[in-house]
């Protein structure tokens, strides 16, 4: 029963990050230009050589082969990152990867880091944006401007380096429930409507890892995601893992190394500079929901 459950769950997001926050194309040029962008040509060139290498590998062996993000790396720049790419490890649930710098601006979904570092491993805060479909779909039919969709902004969660896999782990339980079948339903990160309530019984837990590589210059983050169940579903129910049940992220906030990053537990090399500064992106109304998502009896 929970494994059906959790795959419906899971799908549900998939389908959130394909279509949930693209924007028209004519539009997209009326609210984004190149000047005003860090995403240059060479990043889309990097990103769909990551994208074609990563389309037939074993993402969980690639995800372990990553690196970890140093600190300041992470919160640099605005901290402000988004997503490029996604993959599930069941190539049959879906992958995509952005093709322009309209798709990549046009995306309201932002993931932003900040924090004091302590340290090369020290623990930040990481806050997201998702825009509801209802504001989204007004949006589409042109009934309103794209600076009135609203924007849920979600509380921040605590992101840590986890010693084991020396990823940055964090938990999102900003989730909404957008349909049920019977017993079966599916959850989402974009709030049908603005009176929506978040779902307290599922998570989403994140592990994110810096890719590597020879030809990458620009920044990518390579995050694992895993829908769960949390409160008394996780205590009442065994939870076992299933092929399909992982999905993989890439991230990216469009900045080129300035310099040599330094790989954790390996000799200090020049700690990059903070000379570039990301783009202006336009005002976004934001829609702070009142109450805390905990579970029931937590």
């Amino acid at each position: 029963m929970i494994q059906n459950l959790l795959k419906l769950v899971f799908g549900a997001l998939l389908a959130c990050g394909i279509t949930g926050t693209m924007l028209p194309a004519r539009q997209e040029q009326d609210v984004y230009s190149e000047e005003e962008s860090s995403y240059g040509t060479r990043f889309f060139e990097q990103l769909r050589a990551i994208f074609g290498k990563f389309r037939d590998s074993d993402l969980q062996r690639v995800f372990d082969g990553a690196h970890p993000i140093q600190c300041s790396e992470l919160v640099g720049r605005k901290g402000e990152w988004r997503p490029v790419a996604f993959f599930n490890e069941d190539r049959k649930l879906g992958d995509w990867c952005r093709e322009s710098l309209q798709q990549v601006k046009s995306d309201l979904v932002v993931y932003t880091f900040k924090g004091t570092c302590s340290g090369d491993q020290g623990a930040v805060d990481v806050a997201t944006e998702f825009p509801t479909t209802e504001s989204l779909d007004a949006f589409y039919q042109r009934s309103i401007k794209l600076e009135d969709v609203d924007i849920t902004v979600n509380d921040p969660v605590k992101a840590s380096l986890n010693p084991k896999t020396m990823a940055y782990t964090f938990d999102l339980p900003y989730l909404f429930q957008t349909e049920q079948r019977g017993t079966l339903r599916t959850y989402s990160f974009n709030a049908p409507n603005r009176n929506s309530s978040y779902a307290p019984e599922v998570t989403s837990h994140w592990e994110c890892k810096l890719v590597s590589s020879e030809d990458v210059t620009f920044r990518f983050l390579i995050c694992r995601t895993a829908t769960i169940p949390r409160g008394p579903a996780a205590r009442n129910t065994k939870y076992e893992p299933y092929f399909g049940a992982s999905a993989f992220f890439i991230l990216s906030d469009g900045m080129e190394a300035q310099t040599k990053v330094r790989v954790l537990g390996t000799a200090s090399s020049e700690e990059p500079t903070e000379t570039s500064t990301p783009a202006n992106t336009p005002g976004r109304p934001s829609l702070i929901r009142k109450g805390k998502p905990n579970p029931p009896d937590k």
